[in-house]
């Protein structure tokens, strides 16, 4: 009798084991897809202010919320001045991997804001955003022995690059002038291009610059990426462009 008893609560206790692993499985696999399947945290980033030349680094984490082991497959930033590199490509179910964040800031100024855009094997897709604020860097020398600021190092990848071989106006604009006076030209980081009293004074704002690392000269005679031809035709573009009223 006292066999039969003890035979009868060890099935039992090893039956209230079973279901509270069975227990814990459910809650964990509850909870997994009550999050995102691919998730960044956090998923807006502010660093507040970096020195202009200063590299602004931040470390976010890649969390795997599938039942399945993923690997990233692709990792896109928004732009060629900014890198982003996970300590791991593969993440077991449940798992996270640290993924830092550089963005050359050789140039920039005031706001910015950086998009990372992350696809997994399984199709998932998260985004995340690294914001901080340039501010100037006394100690920092620029237009020195040919330096041309936005034409350097990671910044060509934007601003020199994609200029090359452009004809037309409107796309010459798109590709690198929008980033910094608009997507219409009425000014963001940079003045507005819209209303210059004429076109031969706006040719010579392109074509050399202001002297500054967010501005060099454009034309090809100052280490620029634009033709006379290029320059006159993204010139007349901008002076067809009416005046906006505030």
């Amino acid at each position: 009798m006292v066999k039969f008893l003890s035979l009868a609560f060890l099935l039992l206790l090893t039956s209230c084991v079973e279901t509270e692993k069975t227990q814990l499985e459910v809650v964990k696999e509850s909870t997994l897809e009550a999050l995102p399947l691919l998730h960044i945290q956090p998923e807006v980033y502010t660093l507040g202010d970096i020195k202009e030349g200063e590299a602004a680094i931040a470390t976010f984490l890649v969390r795997n919320n599938n039942q399945k082991t993923i690997e990233l497959v692709n990792i896109e930033a928004s732009c060629g001045c900014t890198a982003a590199e996970p300590d791991s490509y593969i993440i077991e179910s449940g798992g996270f991997t640290q993924l830092k964040v550089a963005v050359d800031t050789t140039a920039k100024q005031l706001g910015i804001k950086k998009t990372i855009h992350i696809t997994d094997s399984l199709g998932n897709q998260a985004d995340a955003i690294l914001q901080f604020n340039v501010v100037d860097n006394p100690h920092r020398v620029v237009n020195v022995d040919g330096v041309q600021g936005i034409f350097d190092g990671k910044c060509a990848s934007c601003h020199f690059e994609p200029l090359v071989g452009k004809k037309k106006g409107q796309e010459i604009y798109k590709v690198g002038c929008a980033m910094c006076h608009g997507s219409e030209a009425e000014g963001a980081y940079a003045m507005s291009l819209r209303g210059f009293p004429s076109l031969k004074i706006l040719e010579e704002g392109i074509t050399k610059g202001n002297g500054k690392a967010q501005m060099p000269g454009f034309a090809v005679s100052e280490g620029g990426p634009l033709s006379p031809e290029q320059i006159h035709a993204l010139a007349k573009w901008l002076m067809s462009l009416p005046i906006k009223e505030n």
